[in-house]
């Protein structure tokens, strides 16, 4: 019984750390319909929250932009999936659960998250909306009772700083499919370990 148990045990952690040493694949699938023109030094329209990406060939999820200043150049890259740990992070968390739940503050909140990681010039892009401003004002209030768990972010692997972007997205939620499928897989493959197991015992028994 004991060996049962071992092998469950290893074969769970199998499970476990394949899918982490695997390279994660973001792909865009392309912008919603919300833009919003950006004053000096940029001076250009823009398309905000939502754009809508894939992860490893998954259906499309609504994904909030945090890096202005980069671009997008191909239309898939390998990412770094990580939680939100540092204050901006969290606040960027804030702003896409608030425009997921809000709509009418979506934009406002996609140039309040841009003006976190901007690097020319990290306030400007919410001084040019007073609704951004109040957004981010909103987002360094509240950002404590994010859960980081909720939340993941994708940042570029291996890329130089300009391309392409960091998203951050609310984690999936597993299909009840998919859990089943896992859950029914495991179970059949615990019978087979247990026949084993019991066939060897009664074998060295005899």
């Amino acid at each position: 019984m004991k060996k049962f148990s071992l092998a469950l045990l290893a074969l769970a952690t199998a499970i476990a750390i394949v899918p982490a040493a695997l390279a994660d694949t973001l792909t865009y699938n392309g912008p919603g319909s919300n833009t919003v023109y950006v004053g000096a030094p940029y001076n250009e329209s823009v398309y905000t929250y939502p754009y809508y990406l894939s992860v490893n060939g998954a259906p499309s999820v609504a994904m909030m932009c945090l890096s202005f200043d980069n671009e997008i150049t191909e239309p898939s890259w390998f990412v770094t999936e990580s939680t939100p740990t540092s204050v901006d992070e969290l606040e960027a968390a804030w702003l896409l659960e608030d425009a997921a739940t809000t709509p009418a503050n979506d934009i406002a909140d996609q140039l309040a998250a841009w003006s976190l990681f901007a690097t020319e010039g990290s306030s400007l892009l919410a001084d040019d909306s007073p609704a951004a401003a109040a957004q981010l004002a909103l987002a360094g209030t509240n950002y404590g009772s994010v859960n980081a768990a909720d939340f993941i972010i994708y940042t570029p692997d291996g890329y130089e700083l300009s391309i392409p972007q960091t998203f951050i997205a609310e984690t999936p939620v597993p299909e009840p499919s998919s859990l089943l499928l896992l859950g029914t897989g495991l179970f059949g493959l615990a019978v087979i370990l247990f026949r084993k197991e019991k066939a060897s015992g009664l074998t060295s028994n005899s």
